[in-house]
């Protein structure tokens, strides 16, 4: 099993028994890797993104243990430590570990972002927010174009909440008949009746 999956699966045991967490964090992971794939990054970077989208909110239980909370300082502030030590468990690289805990520490602050590795993992974070938290269209909206900075995280972001609408004219069946009838008779096409 690649190391990877092997942190995914550590990341289910940390989670046990919160199957919300476990599915943000997975659905958090899916977009990282769309995006990142199809803004193509390298792949180390590629799999620094894995490797953070998995662990981003792993500051959750020892912020809530500590005080009582997990608001997003919080998380940053609690979260780095964990992800290093999970990751140095795991055998991940130093220099991967040290980004992906700058990165479990940062994910909530969206000003100043660094590196296509950060803009995704927080464009990824928001697109499963958006979904889990019920933000209207009209806030959806404003923080996708304040924030998202990504082709890609911004097309699926567009398509998952804010799709233009598909307009049919009032002859769409008539229009289509007739473009089947000339594309019938460019090719010489004779069908019998």
């Amino acid at each position: 099993m690649s190391r990877l999956n092997n942190l995914c699966s550590m990341m289910i045991e940390f989670y046990r028994d919160d199957p919300a967490r476990i599915q943000h964090f997975i659905k958090v992971h899916s977009f990282a890797k769309l995006i990142g794939e199809e803004e193509h990054l390298d792949e180390k970077l590629l799999y620094i993104l894995e490797a953070a989208a998995y662990v981003h909110d792993i500051g959750i239980r020892p912020a809530e243990a500590k005080f009582g909370r997990c608001d997003g300082k919080l998380q940053e502030q609690e979260g780095p430590a964990e992800a290093e030590k999970m990751l140095k468990n795991l055998g991940f690289d130093q220099d991967v570990i040290d980004r992906v805990s700058y990165l479990v520490g940062h994910h909530h602050t969206y000003t100043g972002i660094e590196g296509m590795d950060y803009q995704i993992l927080v464009e990824a974070d928001f697109l499963v927010n958006y979904f889990e938290d019920h933000l209207e269209t009209e806030s959806i909206k404003k923080s996708v174009k304040k924030i998202f900075k990504t082709e890609t995280g911004i097309r699926i972001a567009t398509e998952m909440f804010f799709p233009e609408e598909f307009q049919m004219s009032d002859t769409w069946a008539q229009d289509g008949l007739q473009e089947l009838d000339d594309f019938i008779e460019s090719q010489r096409i004779y069908i019998r009746q």
